[in-house]
């Protein structure tokens, strides 16, 4: 087993990517607390991951409120005695011309997307570092932050300062043993990628992706696991793009 003896913390994880990586955590020896908004959500996920019910627990928590984020964090940090794995996966977005977004969506998106990866990066870095044993920070980035698409500006943006902040915190953080890395999938087939095509009557795939499919959240969830385990030792402050070779066929983009 992989990750056997581990302590993870995955936000956003009630459901798509978020349970799958806490799922395949769990079959990987990990012991994993689940952070999510919706409480609903967040119960059904522990109904799914029954066969672990010893190595699971659950925070409900809005990241967009800085207190309930940080006394989430200690509550999370608590469950197994300490942390050695973060998942920073929440996410939002909002599909809009950029002309139409509004102060009050930008805010909002860098609030989930950004500054509670930053401050969750913050508080579970600190803990590591007392812990004297190393960890592992992961950031839910994007293909979006690595080349634009319209009507996502918000997002698009956000995604990029993600992977900009995985490199600075990767940097200052080896000298703990800390290594932190970012994942940027592609097309995936998440509630949230549902939800904003089914609003804009847009396809599972770009035909520009040459697998000519888009990605599982076990794909995504695989890639989460190679750069959480010792598999990836030496592998800090990049970026690994799970996009079934979207970005790579950028002429035809």
């Amino acid at each position: 087993m992989r990750l056997l003896g581990k302590r993870a913390v995955v936000t956003g994880a009630a459901r798509g990517i978020g349970l799958a990586i806490a799922e395949r955590f769990l079959q990987e020896g990990a012991s994993v607390v689940l952070i999510d908004r919706d409480g609903a959500e967040l119960e059904a996920a522990l109904r799914v991951l029954a066969p672990y019910e010893e190595r699971t627990a659950a925070e409900v928590c809005d990241l967009r409120s800085l207190p309930e984020l940080e006394q989430a964090a200690a509550s999370a940090f608590g469950k197994f005695g300490g942390v050695d794995i973060l998942v920073n996966n929440a996410g939002i977005a909002f599909r809009e011309p950029f002309m139409a977004i509004s102060m009050e969506r930008w805010e909002a998106v860098f609030d989930v997307n950004v500054r509670a990866v930053f401050r969750l990066g913050q508080l579970a870095a600190d803990c590591m570092a007392r812990q004297g044993k190393g960890g592992v920070i992961l950031n839910m980035s994007s293909k979006n932050g690595l080349t634009a698409s319209g009507e996502l500006a918000h997002y698009n943006a956000s995604k990029a300062a993600v992977i900009l902040l995985t490199e600075s915190m990767a940097v200052e953080l080896a000298g703990f043993g800390i290594r932190v890395n970012a994942v940027a999938p592609g097309f995936v087939d998440t509630p949230l990628d549902r939800k904003l095509r089914e609003e804009n009557g847009l396809p599972a795939y770009s035909e520009h992706t040459p697998m000519k499919r888009g990605g599982t959240v076990m794909e995504v969830a695989n890639a989460f696991l190679f750069l959480a385990s010792d598999e990836a030792s030496y592998i800090t402050g990049t970026t690994l793009r799970v996009d079934g070779g979207h970005l790579a066929n950028g002429s035809e983009l």
